[in-house]
């Protein structure tokens, strides 16, 4: 027995598309051959017009059809073209119309409409912002270096020295008074750490990770050497024993090589380079201790340094005299007193302070 069920617009568009399935084929077919259609369904002569607007429609290209934009495209020609014939007869296209139920006769579930194809558009943008923004904000952390706190450690001294193996297998030996603070593991570009104080580096080479201080308004970078940094206040100063060092700030840079050191003067933003190393620069971890016809008064600043102490002269003249002698690891009480027998002075202690007193010799 045929099947009797209505023709409407959606099986013609289908028809029109080359969508139908087989069932659906032959009814339009058998329709278009029995040249009769009910009072509700499209006639004969308005197929006739259909497929001549779908055909008008449809990319002269061959490129596959998007069914849904060229259907909404001649339903809008449809409709202009009834526009102008209404006053000859009733408009009989309709929008997908809903075929209720017969008394009698089980509903035939419809095929799923198709989201309009703007609407899918939207969709496609909204997935490849949120992907973009994705991408972007891991790009974002990946440039930042962003860790936690955890992943940081913090070496500090007051009136001791400490020495560290930073996970590279750089050697760091901290002076007093001094905080380094460094990654728990190194990034695989760069190696930063940031220090305040005083610290002598050995830094295991790496040419691939460069090695980089960031000390005050200074960084110092490296790829493998051994120098010292300090960093107690805004002049930092950099000395090198082997290798090369850039040293720089925010407009100055200069590279320094072996047995040259340089300090940094914040207040013109420059860096004054020195071809010679200061006396003792390194004696803090070294242990030695030189002195070559020094003023005594600069006797005394590199004591405070070596050893955190408060040495003092008695009087303005004793920074003139003159010391000639040379300390292996000897504590800072037998450092004075050899000064002061040397120099023919008396030694006072006031509170921590350690005074130098009487006239040279």
């Amino acid at each position: 027995m045929a099947d009797q069920r209505p023709i409407d617009d959606a099986l013609l568009a289908k028809f029109l598309a080359g969508e139908t399935d087989l069932s659906e084929s032959a009814r339009v077919q058998q329709w278009l051959a029995s040249q009769d259609s009910a009072p509700n369904e499209p006639s004969q002569a308005d197929f006739e017009r259909f497929a001549q607007l779908w055909q008008n429609a449809t990319p002269a290209d061959k490129k596959p059809i998007d069914t849904n934009a060229a259907w909404l495209s001649m339903q809008q020609k449809m409709q202009a073209t009834e526009s102008r014939t209404s006053a000859k007869a009733d408009p009989v296209v309709k929008p997908m119309p809903v075929q209720k139920p017969q008394p009698g006769r089980s509903a035939e579930p419809q095929p799923p409409r198709r989201q309009p194809i703007w609407n899918r558009a939207i969709w496609r943008a909204a997935a490849v912002l949120v992907v973009a923004v994705g991408v972007g904000w891991l790009v974002f952390q990946f440039q930042n270096k962003q860790r936690p706190a955890e992943a940081y450690l913090t070496l500090t001294t007051t009136d001791q020295r400490a020495e560290r193996i930073l996970p590279d297998g750089t050697k760091v030996w901290l002076n007093h008074h001094s905080t380094l603070r460094y990654p728990t593991l190194f990034d695989d570009d760069i190696r930063a750490v940031t220090l305040t104080g005083e610290a002598y580096f050995e830094v295991m080479p790496d040419a691939e990770r460069p090695f980089r201080i960031q000390a005050r308004q200074t960084t110092v970078q490296v790829l493998g050497t051994s120098f010292n940094v300090r960093a107690y206040d805004a002049n930092v100063s950099v000395a090198v024993q082997t290798g090369k060092v850039r040293f720089a700030s925010k407009r100055k840079s200069v590279l320094l090589t072996k047995n040259q050191q340089a300090t940094f003067d914040p207040k013109g933003d420059t860096i004054r380079r020195s071809l010679q190393l200061a006396t003792n620069v390194f004696a803090y971890k070294t242990g030695q201790l030189v002195f070559d016809n020094e003023p005594l008064r600069d006797v005394v600043k590199t004591l405070n340094q070596v050893y955190n102490a408060d040495v003092r002269l008695g009087n303005e003249p004793l920074g003139s005299c003159r010391l000639t002698t040379r300390f292996d690891n000897a504590p800072l009480n037998a450092v004075v007193a050899i000064t002061a027998e040397t120099l023919g002075l008396r030694v006072r202690h006031v509170g921590r302070q350690v005074i130098l007193d009487g006239t040279c010799q």
